[in-house]
């Protein structure tokens, strides 16, 4: 839910600027929700939490539609359960703007997702009053497995061909509409297919995972833009319609949710709701499930911890102990996000690669420590060689310091900071 807040206070003043006089549609093109430890059966009780709250504020703040892609499917696997939907359905009326022409359920135990949604909105400018309707649809590729593979069958649901399925859904949608919109969950490549076979759309808004924030691309009458991959950046695209109601261009910006715009209170306060009681739920989780251990000790784990380290690097670890790279983990305590694994693998050693579990488990493993950048050092303790722990710098910098999560990042000035060994800033040139 990370930039709710500010993306709604974004939109509200958008609104405001333009006098009401701009219609605007508020839609998601994919990966709504997090599949963080689905095991092919069940959710953890955090991540359902985190889940419905994410369910709750779109509909609470009245987004128009949402595309469903593979890594939505576990938790839409508990939305669109037969057994109790109509209450569900009360609690969170979003249920029915999710979207997919290309997912279907597995058996007759779920309902299946509606395939388009269609908005009316009202012109105010060119031809006031006039009545436009808006058919958005949506699709999303298979699942990518180990080897590239890729699965057509996740979570209790079937993914067809998402190409396919949208010629077969296009057709049906082009007369009740004046223009179309494709959310689409593909590869780049894939989304001027998806605009080549099917010319009648007029939008298509992509998203994967895509870090770069491109003008659009204009693909026969196709407008073809992208969604940054974190909620760190809202996406503009900006329509201009002629007097006959035709497009006359689609002009595309990406809006930085950063401290110039303010959290709007009401969705603040579901977002603070939210992050306690995800937070309260992965600490009752990680004391219940996990049994403390010691992994230092142990030959299972390829980490070895920075104490192991300061038997030898004693200067380089007197260093590192002034550094904000030895309280990491303390900024995200500050913020009570110790437990949001999305935070923590930036701040610790060996998030899910035999390293860093939980504060309650793991304890050795917290803060940015000397294996966060130069690797694994299990071998190297064991038998000092040369060789050991080169990170090209900044490119391992920017893995955690990207624009997203360190905007102000300078390498040429967070470097001296945590200068330590033999390399000098001779590098900068």
């Amino acid at each position: 839910m990370g930039g709710l807040a500010r993306r709604v206070s974004y939109i509200k003043a958008f609104k405001h600027r333009s006098n009401g006089e701009v219609p605007a549609l508020f839609v998601d093109a994919g990966n709504l929700f997090t599949d963080d430890k689905f095991n092919n059966e069940a959710l953890p009780v955090e991540v359902l939490a985190k889940n419905k709250w994410v369910a709750k504020a779109y509909g609470d703040f009245r987004a128009d539609a949402a595309n469903i892609t593979t890594a939505d499917l576990p938790y839409m696997a508990e939305l669109l359960k037969k057994d109790g939907y109509d209450q569900r359905l009360k609690d969170y009326p979003f249920i029915k703007k999710l979207i997919s022409a290309n997912v279907r359920p597995a058996d007759e135990t779920r309902n299946a997702p509606e395939p388009y949604l269609i908005r009316e909105v009202t012109l105010k400018r060119g031809n006031p009053n006039q009545k436009v309707r808006v058919g958005i649809i949506g699709v999303t590729a298979g699942k990518s497995t180990m080897g590239n593979q890729v699965e057509y069958k996740h979570a209790g649901f079937v993914i067809d061909d998402p190409f396919l399925a949208a010629k077969q859904v296009i057709s049906e949608l082009k007369p009740k509409v004046d223009f179309i919109v494709a959310l689409a969950y593909l590869q780049q490549e894939e989304l001027q297919r998806l605009a080549s076979e099917n010319p009648e759309i007029d939008t298509i808004i992509g998203a994967g995972q895509y870090s770069k924030m491109e003008d659009p691309v204009h693909f026969n009458r196709a407008t073809i833009t992208t969604a940054y991959n974190q909620t760190k950046y809202v996406g503009e695209l900006r329509v201009y319609v002629r007097g006959d109601g035709s497009i006359e261009n689609q002009i595309n910006r990406y809006v930085g949710l950063d401290g110039f715009i303010p959290d709007d209170p009401g969705a603040l306060e579901t977002v603070t709701a939210a992050h306690d009681e995800f937070t309260n739920e992965q600490n009752k989780s990680a004391k219940s499930n996990v049994q403390p251990t010691n992994i230092l000790s142990s030959k299972d784990s390829p980490f070895v911890g920075a104490d192991a380290c300061a038997a030898c690097h004693v200067e380089e670890k007197e260093i590192w102990d002034k550094t904000g790279h030895a309280h990491a983990m303390a900024t995200l305590e500050r913020k009570n996000q110790q437990f949001d694994n999305e935070c923590v693998k930036c701040h610790v050693v060996g998030f899910e690669k035999g390293g860093f579990q939980s504060l309650l488990t793991t304890p050795q493993y917290a803060n940015v420590q000397c294996e966060s950048c130069h690797g694994p050092g299990r071998q190297h303790a064991s038998n000092p060689q040369k060789g050991y722990g080169f990170m090209q710098t900044p490119t391992g910098c920017v893995q955690c310091h990207n624009p997203v999560n360190s905007p102000d990042f300078n390498f040429k000035t967070y470097w001296p900071k945590v200068k330590h060994g033999k390399r000098e800033l001779a590098l900068l040139r």
